[in-house]
């Protein structure tokens, strides 16, 4: 059994943020040009010398912003390429238009555009030397980089950023590490992303759903049905609305051979309405029927067609008539039997409905429908010989004493009914001198 990847590829920006706890962080200078200068001061004990922006440059990266906020993509272009053309502008001042650079790509979904963007201000910072972004923003970028690696699925990319990240990062979220165990599923590294989701698990108080089925997909994709299960069984627990684990969790248990507990789980899904699907029902009712509770396999079985999400075909039919011969319920199997025999061209349906009018001693219907399986394909040479047996048996029953002692002989024509048809027409024969035919 193979599960393909629940979280799939990142579909958009936004979504990919939304399920990794990120946000993209892109400065805003909303705060003044004070506060700008304010947030290049060193932190203690090392003092560098930090550069310093200048106001033109705030002027314009102002000016920018507004009209990214406005959708003015031009005019945010035009204020951040003066600034990255002024001479004057240093690398501080010109990583900065990078970094609004970069909110301005993303805003139009231009994503390798961002990254690029993202790479020029990380390119010219070097925070020890008091040159471009300040520490906690370089490295706040490369996460943010990291985000857009996985947007545009260049996962080995994103997993050299993130792994540097997190060793320079203070504080490395539960988001960020599936964010990056994430990444090393895309490239089927799935025995280093497995400690990482679990690990971010086991840091939140209330896990998010995705984060259990990349875990979940990540054992799948190792076949480890084992582990698979055990995490089935609380995801199960944490989410009992979500149809979907019961049917897992019901299959893997068959996988482990556990058939009692597939079962159950699939007795515990049907009693909350989960199973609506023909091959759910249908499998509900063979496991009905292996558990020896065949009245309750037929129940399913009209169920589905009664609200007609189990199609009307020879295979569930069929499925109904054995449920109600296994139990003992003779005449209620044979109308789907004739139903399932009338519908298909080979010959073992109409075989099993010549035998069972025989049951019930309906010796015309039984010749009939036995005549009919010879017409058709499938019946082995063993059961072809059985057939004309039963139809010399039909006929005897209705002192067609000639036509039986036809059929006998040509029962005799096969090896495992040859010795038994013998005595029939010998005791065929009595019949027919005494009645003097």
């Amino acid at each position: 059994m193979k599960l393909r990847t629940l979280l799939g590829g990142a579909v958009s920006f936004a979504v990919l943020f939304s399920a990794t706890g990120g946000d993209l962080t892109v400065p805003t200078f909303s705060g003044g040009y004070a506060q700008a200068q304010e947030e290049k001061k060193p932190q203690k004990p090392r003092t560098v010398k930090v550069q310093a922006m200048k106001k033109p440059t705030f002027e314009r990266l102002t000016a920018a912003q507004a009209a990214i906020e406005l959708k003015d993509y031009a005019t945010a272009d035009i204020q951040l390429r003066e600034g990255l053309a002024d001479k004057k502008t240093n690398e501080y001042e010109k990583a900065s238009m990078w970094m609004t650079y970069a909110y301005l790509f993303a805003e139009q979904e231009n994503y390798n555009g961002a990254i690029t963007a993202f790479q020029n201000a990380i390119g010219l910072s070097n925070p020890d030397e008091g040159i471009g972004l300040p520490p906690g923003q370089v490295i706040s970028t490369k996460y943010n980089l990291g985000q857009l690696y996985m947007v545009v699925e260049r996962y080995q990319d994103a997993i050299n950023i993130l792994e540097e990240w997190r060793r320079e990062a203070e504080t490395v979220t539960a988001g960020a590490l599936v964010l990056l165990s994430n990444a090393y599923f895309q490239i089927e590294q799935y025995r280093t992303a497995i400690p990482l989701v679990i690990e971010a698990i086991d840091l939140e108080l209330e896990p998010r759903e995705p984060w259990y089925q990349l875990l979940l997909a990540a054992y799948f994709e190792l076949e480890d049905y084992v582990a698979g299960a055990d995490l089935l069984e609380v995801m199960v627990d944490l989410f009992p609305t979500k149809k979907t684990y019961f049917i897992q969790l019901a299959a893997l248990y068959g996988e482990l051979n556990r058939d009692d507990d597939s079962f159950a789980m699939l007795v515990m899904a049907d009693r909350q309405g989960f199973l609506t699907e023909e091959s759910e029902l249908v499998r509900m009712a063979r496991m009905y029927m292996f558990q020896e509770t065949p009245i309750k396999a037929a129940g399913i079985i009209n169920r589905g067609f009664k609200d007609k999400s189990v199609k009307r075909t020879p295979d569930h039919l069929e499925i109904l008539a054995n449920a109600y011969f296994n139990s003992r319920e003779f005449g209620k199997a044979i109308p789907p039997l004739k139903e399932a025999a009338d519908l298909s061209d080979k010959g073992k349906l109409s075989y099993r409905l010549g035998q069972a009018y025989l049951q019930d001693e309906k010796w015309a219907d039984a010749e009939a429908a036995l005549g009919k399986s010879l017409d058709k394909k499938g019946l082995t040479k063993d059961e072809e010989g059985m057939v004309w047996m039963l139809i010399g048996i039909t006929q005897l029953e209705r002192d067609r004493f000639t036509a039986a002692r036809r059929s006998m002989r040509r029962a005799t024509n096969y090896k495992n009914t040859k010795s038994d048809a013998e005595k029939w027409i010998r005791f065929l024969d009595q019949k027919i001198a005494f009645a003097g035919l």
